[in-house]
């Protein structure tokens, strides 16, 4: 009797929980984010609420801090919140999109444009952790120690190389200051300033992003304090953080994976005589995609990562393409038009030998490679990937987009 009053009980306590509760008890990283329309203003005023459970380490490096950056697409206009060193930052950070802008056109005049509020435009919210520079563990030499040289004891006749040193540098110093002087005095602090930016980014590393249509529907609430009694808002939403959809056909196929998968087009140009002979095969890559624990397994290796596509024929690779090195991170599109291999396909039954080798590589600071994960797409594999290759030959022209997950 007592074990079925406590099961009552606790069945009765769950049916009872808010939805603002239900919430919380989910551990996706998530971000809130209120949306105020003003007729009057002319205005899109975003505010940015603050984050929740996100991650505090990236592999064996500790976040330092958290910053969001606003985006109205499409537009230029994008703004971006000071950063917080919180697992639970909150911001209450407001920033302001003007609707109505005035536009230059030929012979001096200029035309003023009201840009309406519809399903078609959004507000993209991407969430970056800012890591910092000592990992948590000392797992292997510091590069320091690597890279710097080992002090000696001194020899007889040290001092007079010391002087002969110092002399040097004072006289490098001099030349660079005379250089300085006669190409630009500021060439130096720019160099530092864009060192520095770069040094930022370079911790940057994405969490996520979430995507709010500024449909009229979602505007239901009257916010708090507004000028106007036209305004409206969407009131405090809370979305997870995920990778931006592409909006290509065929991505809703695809399914987490514990290396990482890629979104790629495969597509067989028609020839001019038969649609089997004269074309080329043609792949392109369109973007990455990865887990927040893939890319924590990412960071562990303690390298930047690359992609690279080969064209294998007869067991010989004729073409390949690689991409430059990143860091790791959760989503990263590509250019598909530079982003590809071709495969010639000269006469019917050409592509009966030829396949496609996609890796995924990671490669530290020493040179060492690791390699994360790969696949093949070709006429002898199974599975999706030789699914895609057989409906590209057989739908010659047409852009046959996957999802394909390393193995």
């Amino acid at each position: 009797m007592a074990l079925a009053k406590i099961r009552n009980f606790i069945d009765n306590s769950l049916k009872t929980v808010s939805t603002p509760l239900d919430r919380t008890v989910n551990l996706e990283p998530e971000i809130g984010i209120r949306i105020m329309h003003s007729s009057n203003d002319k205005t899109l005023n975003v505010t940015v609420l603050g984050a929740r459970h996100l991650p505090q380490n990236f592999g064996f490096t500790r976040v330092n801090s958290y910053v969001v950056k606003v985006k109205l697409i499409p537009g230029k206009d994008k703004f971006e919140t000071t950063s917080r060193n919180e697992s639970w930052p909150q911001w209450n950070e407001e920033f302001v999109f003007p609707l109505r802008k005035e536009t230059k056109q030929k012979f001096g005049k200029s035309k003023v444009v009201e840009e309406e509020i519809n399903g078609s435009r959004f507000i993209v919210a991407t969430l970056y952790a800012i890591l910092e520079d000592k990992p948590l563990i000392a797992t292997e030499k510091k590069e320091s120690e690597k890279t710097s040289p080992t002090k000696e004891a001194p020899k007889k006749g040290g001092k007079k190389k010391e002087d002969q040193s110092t002399s040097s540098d004072n006289q490098e110093s001099t030349k660079n200051k005379l250089l300085s002087q006669f190409f630009g005095k500021n060439s130096d602090k720019l160099a530092e300033s864009t060192a520095t930016e770069r040094r930022a980014y370079d911790k940057r590393r994405t969490v996520g992003a979430t995507t709010i249509p500024l449909d009229p529907k979602n505007f239901v609430c009257k916010p708090p304090k507004s000028k106007h009694t036209s305004d409206v808002s969407t009131g405090d939403l809370w979305k997870p953080l995920r990778p931006i959809a592409s909006g290509i056909s065929g991505a809703e196929e695809r399914k987490e994976n514990k290396k990482g998968q890629v979104e790629l087009s495969l597509c067989l140009s028609k020839g001019e005589k038969d649609e089997d002979s004269g074309g080329q095969l043609i792949l392109s890559l369109n973007r990455l995609r990865c887990s927040l624990q893939t890319m924590h397994e990412h960071e562990g290796l303690k390298g930047q990562m690359y992609l690279k596509m080969s064209v294998v024929e007869s067991g010989r690779i004729t073409h390949f393409w690689k991409s430059d090195r990143f860091t790791p991170t959760v989503s990263m599109k590509f250019s598909p038009e530079t982003a590809r291999v071709v495969a010639d396909n000269p006469y019917k039954g050409a592509l009966n030998d030829v396949s496609f080798v996609v890796k995924f590589v990671s490669k530290n600071k020493m040179g060492k490679k690791t390699p994360v994960g790969h696949f093949v797409i070709g006429p002898d594999v199974g599975g999706a990937y030789g699914e895609q290759w057989k409906q590209a030959l057989a739908k010659p022209g047409q852009q046959i987009t996957k999802w394909q997950a390393f193995e």
